[in-house]
């Protein structure tokens, strides 16, 4: 029996502090070099996107895929789960929750590694639905005092407070000002930009950046200074970047940077990427990679078992 996790349920089952758990686990079966992965493949169609994201996670005894489509602005998620002994097929999980929890826990263990330890403020450029669980997550591993919110356009900023003020106990501020957002301790960027929206000049020294919104080579979040001004860079995935991190190829085109000199996501987890000054400026560049989908996949279909929750559906 095949067992089906609608988007309800996956919200349900599982939250961002179990999000983080995963993605912290995860990230050490890759350093002990237990997961095994593929950047992830897109289809170019006439009127769309097919894309494809496959993992194993070795010892923990699964493997599967996240495969979603793009059509004239729609996405449509699913994350299929195989059993590791003998290739079944055990679960289908609607992954539009998934992936937004699995996104904003990534940055939160970033967050919590590289992050100075007395990093309180923070500052989010974007104010949509990627946002919400950007800023869930760093309430869950910081004492955040203050929170920024910038949106080009101010109501979206505005709603967006209003909406998620119900999770922060600190008051979460709207700003007009894009250089108000970039003054956190941590700063977020979780916009579909195309041209920059953090600067170099705007960055303070010790601050931590995630950014997040760029996952294709048309989107790009952060100007170069951004970059040259970072002490450490760490990247989920260097062979994923070298397809499309909108990012960093330009610079890398340039002779600026350099692949080996930036680490990966599970370096923060074998003591190679540490922060080592209170004033570094350090970066975590978000793609999505798809050992962190198929991980949490797991943990829904595990808790789902245990409440009786999904739909059985013979195959």
């Amino acid at each position: 029996m095949l067992l089906y996790v609608n988007e309800e349920e996956v919200g349900r089952l599982v939250d961002i502090h179990d999000a983080i758990s995963v993605l912290e686990e995860v990230g050490k079966s890759m350093a002990d070099q237990e997961t095994i992965f593929l950047p992830r493949a897109r289809l170019r169609m006439r009127n769309g996107f097919l894309h494809f994201m496959p993992a194993s996670l070795e010892a923990a005894g699964y493997f599967g895929y996240k495969s979603y489509t793009s059509f004239k602005g729609v996405a449509r998620f699913l994350v299929f789960l195989h059993d590791n002994s003998n290739g079944e097929l055990r679960a289908v999980i609607e992954g539009d929750k998934l992936g937004q929890l699995r996104t904003g826990a990534a940055s939160g263990v970033a967050t919590k590694y590289l992050s100075r330890k007395g990093a309180d403020t923070l500052g989010i450029i974007g104010a949509g639905y990627q946002a919400e669980t950007q800023l869930a997550a760093a309430l869950a591993v910081r004492n955040v005092t203050g929170v920024k919110i910038f949106s080009r356009n101010y109501e979206r900023a505005e709603q967006f407070c209003e909406r998620m003020q119900k999770i922060s106990k600190v008051r979460l501020e709207p700003v007009k000002n894009v250089e108000e957002a970039a003054a956190g301790d941590v700063v977020k960027t979780v916009t579909a930009a195309t041209s920059p929206v953090l600067f170099g000049k705007m960055v303070k020294p010790g601050c931590h950046i995630n950014a997040v919104g760029g996952n294709m080579l048309v989107k790009r979040e952060l100007d170069e200074e951004v970059i040259e001004r970072a002490d450490m860079i760490v990247i989920d995935s260097r062979e994923q970047g070298k397809i499309e991190c909108g990012d960093f190829l330009p610079l890398m085109d340039k002779g600026k940077m350099h692949w080996e000199d930036i680490f990966e996501y599970q370096d923060l987890f074998n003591s190679r990427a540490m922060r080592k000054a209170e004033t570094d400026i350090t970066l975590f560049k978000s793609q999505g990679i798809a050992p962190w989908d198929v991980a949490l996949a797991k943990l829904v279909y595990e808790r789902a078992l245990q409440h009786k929750a999904g739909r059985q559906i013979p195959i």
